[in-house]
């Protein structure tokens, strides 16, 4: 459970230290890129609260492959990464340690990489472990405000593999390989590992069936008794995963149309 692993990684930072400011991009660099260890420490813990789901692309290959950012140790300067998924991706991983992890966070697109990736095991959960990037492709200017998949407002339901019991929500994070899912309570005591079974979403008034692996799960700091659950599809039919595709590509679109406005 990420609960788990979490409570491995001891915080020792002062949040009060880590106060949002605007990432407003330094004189002297590039504006695409944010150089500044303090906004890019501030930043990663705002990511790592918001647990969208990341997409890892190993150096040499170009699959993608699934991931989350457990942790962000500042005293330590180091950045925690879940296992990828699909699971044939750590193999990669494990033989060249380099690799460039990409998200959406507050509808903007980011960027980093990482290199000298060093694997780790804690209560039998795996993760990996690498130096807290020096600059992040974070392009903070656009004219119009991209689509972000909260606005969408698209519900999720589903069946607790273990529990039996449903679960209920709407999705906050979206991509090829999973979503990531804000629901009002617990009740099904969904836990990492997890699955969730008859998963069901609309998109464009098309429904769409799956299963789903869960990866994460924490209390959202935002709303009281907010659940984040994020997870890896399983079970999508060949239809499904087309449909899928056709939406994700549809809000690409829109999001090329809005940079150049």
């Amino acid at each position: 459970m990420l609960g788990t692993l979490k409570t491995f990684f001891t915080k020792k930072e002062n949040k009060e230290d880590l106060v949002s400011d605007l990432y407003d991009p330094e004189p002297s660099s590039n504006p695409n890129f944010l150089t500044d260890q303090r906004k890019i420490q501030t930043l990663l813990k705002e990511i790592e609260e918001a647990s969208p789901l990341c997409t890892i692309i190993i150096e040499g290959t170009t699959e993608q492959f699934s991931s989350s950012l457990l942790d962000i140790q500042l005293e330590s300067n180091q950045i925690i990464l879940d296992e990828l998924l699909p699971k044939h991706g750590n193999a990669l991983l494990l033989a060249n340690t380099n690799l460039k992890l990409s998200t959406i966070y507050n509808g903007i697109r980011l960027a980093f990489k990482l290199s000298d990736i060093q694997p780790g095991c804690s209560r039998g959960i795996a993760y990996y472990k690498s130096a807290i990037p020096d600059r992040i492709y974070y392009p903070q200017r656009r004219v119009s405000p991209r689509i972000q998949i909260t606005t969408l407002n698209i519900l999720f339901s589903g069946v607790s593999g273990r529990t039996k019991a449903t679960i209920g929500g709407s999705i906050f994070d979206l991509s090829r390989n999973g979503i990531g899912i804000s629901s009002p309570n617990n009740i099904a005591r969904i836990q990492r590992g997890d699955s969730i079974k008859n998963c069901r979403i609309s998109l464009d008034d098309q429904a769409i069936n799956f299963d789903l692996i869960v990866r994460f799960v924490k209390t959202s700091s935002k709303g009281a008794g907010k659940t984040l659950i994020g997870g890896h599809f399983e079970n999508l039919s060949s239809k499904g995963r087309n449909k899928l595709e056709r939406f994700i590509t549809s809000l690409e679109r829109e999001e090329i149309r809005n940079r150049k406005e």
